[in-house]
């Protein structure tokens, strides 16, 4: 069976945004919630591999069926932060892309994954708003701000507050002109 790969949006970074906040809103899903049991909720699920040292990356990727049949694949030796932060963004292949790719290719089943050709271009793209979905899915920007001054601008605890790596959190704030 062939795989398409993500068709992008093309929308700008701030209404990748304001998706991500308004499905993580739609989902009831809360700063600091565990993931899997929306990924079940959704008809996905999740499955952790090892990852093969000679290719030197990690297994993380998505396969959609259809819009409520889904697998994501996690790498097994990452922190749980950097897995959080994994299947959000491979949510918003789901979210974003594959209904492009629905639409356009009715029937198609669409594979995303996170290493793709730096010449690609599109697919850079693609990996660009899975990545701006993912933060604002996770941290969205009022409860973020918010935390921000509530933490003191403690980079660590804002972190910890959210269940995303110290990194996450500092591009985060970056973004939102916090620091």
């Amino acid at each position: 069976m062939t795989h398409l790969p993500p068709i992008p949006t093309n929308a700008p970074k701030a209404s990748v945004h304001a998706f991500a906040e308004q499905a993580a809103e739609r989902l009831g899903f809360g700063a600091g919630d565990p993931l899997e049991p929306l990924v079940s909720r959704l008809g996905g699920r999740i499955e952790y591999r090892t990852p093969v040292v000679k290719e030197q990356r990690l297994p993380e990727s998505i396969v959609v069926e259809n819009a409520r049949k889904f697998t994501i694949f996690v790498a097994s030796i990452t922190s749980l932060e950097r897995d959080r932060f994994t299947i959000a963004h491979e949510l918003g292949h789901l979210f974003l892309h594959y209904p492009i790719v629905a639409q356009q290719h009715p029937g198609a089943v669409m594979a995303a994954t996170r290493w793709v050709d730096e010449n690609d271009k599109v697919q850079q793209r693609a990996e660009w708003e899975a990545n701006w979905f993912a933060a604002a899915f996770l941290m969205p920007t009022l409860k973020f701000r918010t935390a921000y001054s509530e933490c003191g601008g403690h980079i660590g605890r804002l972190a910890s507050r959210f269940g995303v790596s110290t990194s996450a959190a500092e591009i985060r704030a970056k973004t939102l002109s916090l620091i």
